[in-house]
């Protein structure tokens, strides 16, 4: 990712409402890491952040990690949407929900300062 490297948050924010079990809840957060590091842009949204991916991104894969994501936290609300040459992924837990998305991607509580 462009810019400045971004904190990392605590897994246990999310661990108490997710249906995985522990290695597999390390597994899928590792993804979204993944994902967060390959990402152009990271912005803050009202009950979440906006992903920004380059075209290069296979949004197949994104989908593929946002169903499974969807399948045991139901709670958040994804949209993927295309826009030229960036993918911008929305990741909402609802109002209020900013810390559910930040440790899901994890970044730290309180970014951006």
């Amino acid at each position: 990712m462009a810019g400045p490297e971004l904190p990392t948050a605590p897994e246990r924010l999310i661990g108490a409402a997710c249906t995985l079990d522990s290695e597999s809840l390390r597994e899928r957060l590792a993804e979204w890491r993944h994902l967060r590091d390959r990402s152009t842009a990271i912005e803050p949204l009202a009950g979440g952040a906006r992903i920004t991916l380059d075209a290069a991104e296979s949004v197949a894969d994104v989908a593929d990690l946002v169903a499974r994501e969807s399948e045991c936290c139901a709670f958040y609300t994804f949209t993927l949407r295309i826009d030229g040459p960036a993918r911008h992924l929305d990741i909402s837990a609802g109002p209020g929900g900013e810390p559910a998305v930040l440790a899901l991607i994890g970044v730290e509580l309180g970014w951006p300062a």
